[in-house]
């Protein structure tokens, strides 16, 4: 056995002291936790903190509670607690555009703060520039200070589906220690699970401990369900916790692309024939998750036209979040359908009555849609959403409609 897997139950009802208890046996059974740790350590713990939103789609609190006290027993010196904001929340959460914010509006910030520990909004720490020629995507990274200096690296994800990424899990919580720039670079659906698995050979955690006390299904975000799992993971080998966790939700674990790359290039195992589970066994504790829903298509949203070329899975991830909020706000109605155009090549005649909106590069760089494209240029009515992927689409979709 290469990995050791520990999966723990959390007592109902889920207090400071059940989850405390479920996190210590976890990782008590997953590794030697005063070897990680030793005396005078600098330690910190990465959370996944999604802007505004609580437990389940941001990290528990009291589990990143349970951790600092058990460094701190350990005898760590500097305790530290961090995390960066998604591109998304910088650019289109106007007034919850930065960790900070996020960090009040989830409510991680007042219990951290009862900790004593530090905490380090990475977007404003110092970074540093790293090279990794080993990588497949990101050979050069910007990476905050505050995490390449530190001794210890504790991961705290939460059981998540993602709709781009399928999982939001061990790997994935990483995407949160580089730089704006490289969140953005490699963010296409092709070269993301690459890009993920590279950021392991950046800064490969110490310790990987998932949330599991409620989870979320469907999706990472606003749309989520949640769903009561009462369970902690923690593992050492943070692709081995990711293809446990998959398991617990009913996936095979090479489904998931970004556990399939970095066990394809000896970051982790990922075989479950060779990872030792200990503690609860996955079967005892399995509930499938229902997966993401990402069809985008007239019948799905009556009302919608639908003009699409060949697409990958990022651009559709985008635009079906935007035209869910769409939905939410009655932006589509069938008395005055609305046109979407993307991906390559797509069929859409040179004319079609307003409001149409023209997303992402592939589109727009088509030859099929360069006459759409003039003709609503010179009649005023052109709405693009410029990018791969279009991630404006997904925050302001009901602004690029009503404009």
């Amino acid at each position: 056995m290469s990995s050791t897997v520990s999966i723990s139950r959390v007592e109902s009802p889920f207090t400071q002291e059940t989850v405390e208890s479920a996190v210590r046996e976890a990782v008590g059974r997953a590794c030697d936790f005063r070897r990680i740790v030793r005396p005078g350590a600098n330690v910190v713990i990465k959370p996944n903190v999604f802007c505004p939103s609580p437990p389940p789609t941001t990290t528990d609190p009291r589990v990143v509670v349970a951790l600092i006290r058990m460094a701190e027993e350990a005898g760590a010196g500097r305790m530290i607690v961090a995390e960066g904001r998604s591109i998304s929340t910088a650019k289109f959460r106007s007034s919850l555009g930065t960790t900070r914010d996020c960090f009040e509006a989830s409510g991680m910030l007042a219990v951290v703060a009862s900790t004593g520990a530090e905490m380090v909004f990475l977007e404003e720490d110092e970074f540093v520039e790293i090279s990794r020629p080993d990588a497949v995507v990101l050979k050069k990274a910007t990476v905050p200070r505050t995490i390449l200096d530190t001794d210890v690296l504790i991961n705290v994800p939460v059981m998540k589906n993602h709709s781009l990424a399928l999982i939001t899990m061990g790997i994935k919580n990483l995407h949160g220690i580089i730089s704006d720039m490289d969140k953005l670079f490699g963010h296409d659906y092709k070269r993301l699970p690459d890009k993920l698995a590279d950021i392991l050979r950046v800064r490969k955690p110490d310790l990987t401990v998932l949330d599991g006390i409620v989870g979320q299904e469907g999706d990472h975000a606003e749309l989520g369900i949640p769903v009561e799992m009462g369970i902690i993971i923690a593992s050492a080998d943070t692709v081995a916790l990711d293809a446990v966790g998959s398991a617990v939700i009913g996936l095979d674990p090479m489904e998931v692309e970004t556990t399939a790359c970095a066990a394809r290039e000896g970051l982790g195992e990922a075989d479950l024939s060779k990872i030792q589970v200990v503690g609860e066994s996955i079967e005892s504790v399995r509930r499938p998750f229902a997966r993401p829903d990402i069809e985008v298509s007239s019948e799905k949203f009556p009302g919608l036209r639908v003009y699409a070329g060949d697409y990958c899975r990022g651009c559709q991830y985008y635009i079906r979040r935007g035209l869910d909020k769409l939905a939410q706000s009655g932006d589509i109605d069938p008395e005055r359908p609305i046109s979407i155009v993307f991906g390559k090549e797509p069929n859409v005649p040179d004319n079609l009555p307003s409001p149409v909106l023209i997303i992402g590069d592939c589109a727009l760089s088509s030859e099929s849609v360069k006459a759409l494209r003039n003709r609503l240029f010179l009649e005023g009515r052109l709405r693009i959403v410029y990018t791969c992927p279009p991630m404006e689409f997904r925050m302001r979709a009901g602004e690029l409609v009503r404009e």
